[in-house]
């Protein structure tokens, strides 16, 4: 410590100011660094991470969005209210949703490579059942549920079936409960919606949904932003057309088809000898 009226050598200053020089050096590149930080991207997706869709989802998007360097926030909400989030903007965008999506929701911008596809579908939980043709049905006997909402399903049954023989129900896992206990024969639903609530913890440990026929044509889902971040679209397409060609998306699918007991785990490679 100083005594009064010693005086401070250029040394001594020199060092001084040279050590709070740098201090503001390395606070002035803390702030800049932190303003150029990206922001914190939030997107939405009725399906929770404990199910195949939710996993499959997450797993995608986390992969896609740390190549970019953004940081990402998913968030599980129920449909119809992140269909109002979207539309008030309190929410950046959503990860999966069909090409008519965009009609209910012009803010949206879409991203043009698809995310995922659904198919319609006959779904048993017992492999008695089978069908090569659509036609077969009417005479089989069979009785088949589906879930309300789906209107595909609905058109279908109810011209191919006699009223007696279809059943509408409130949820997919109520539609699968009733094969599991043999109320009904056969399930008509989406794939998506059935593989992912097969998978959920409400089914666990029953066997899982065997598709007995596609019906239709699948339909690509797509991934929708807020125009405030169609900056980004180039570079979303590109990175995501990029995982596709290294074949992540399809690792992804089978990764969580076997986690959630959808597909037998694989047999590890024998040893060379």
């Amino acid at each position: 410590m100083k005594t009064p009226g010693t005086k401070v050598t250029w040394d001594e200053g020199g060092r001084w100011l040279g050590a709070m020089l740098a201090g503001w050096v390395l606070l002035i590149a803390a702030c800049a660094a932190h303003a150029q930080a990206p922001p914190l991207l939030v997107l939405g997706t009725s399906r929770p991470d404990n199910n195949y869709v939710g996993r499959l989802l997450r797993r995608t998007y986390q992969e896609l969005f740390s190549r970019l360097g953004i940081p990402l926030e998913i968030r599980t909400t129920p449909s119809a209210r992140l269909s109002m989030e979207l539309a008030s903007d309190r929410i950046d965008g959503d990860v999966a949703r069909p090409l008519a999506f965009a009609e209910s929701q012009p803010g949206l911008i879409r991203v043009d490579e698809q995310i995922l596809s659904i198919g319609f579908a006959l779904w048993a939980v017992n492999p008695k059942y089978t069908l090569q043709r659509l036609d077969q049905l009417p005479d089989s006997g069979w009785s088949v549920n589906f879930t309300r909402g789906v209107v595909e399903c609905e058109r279908l049954l109810q011209g191919l079936l006699p009223a007696s023989r279809v059943v509408d129900v409130t949820t997919t896992i109520n539609a699968l409960n009733l094969l599991h206990h043999a109320r009904n024969d056969l399930h008509c639903g989406i794939d998506l919606a059935v593989l992912s609530d097969a998978s959920g913890p409400e089914l666990s440990g029953l066997p899982p949904p065997i598709k007995v026929l596609s019906i239709g044509e699948p339909l690509p889902l797509y991934f929708y932003l807020q125009r405030k971040h169609a900056a980004l679209l180039p570079q979303i397409e590109t990175t995501l057309r990029k995982m596709k060609a290294e074949g992540l998306l399809e690792q992804y699918r089978k990764e969580a088809m076997v986690e959630f007991k959808l597909l037998p785990a694989p047999k590890p490679a024998a040893a060379s000898r």
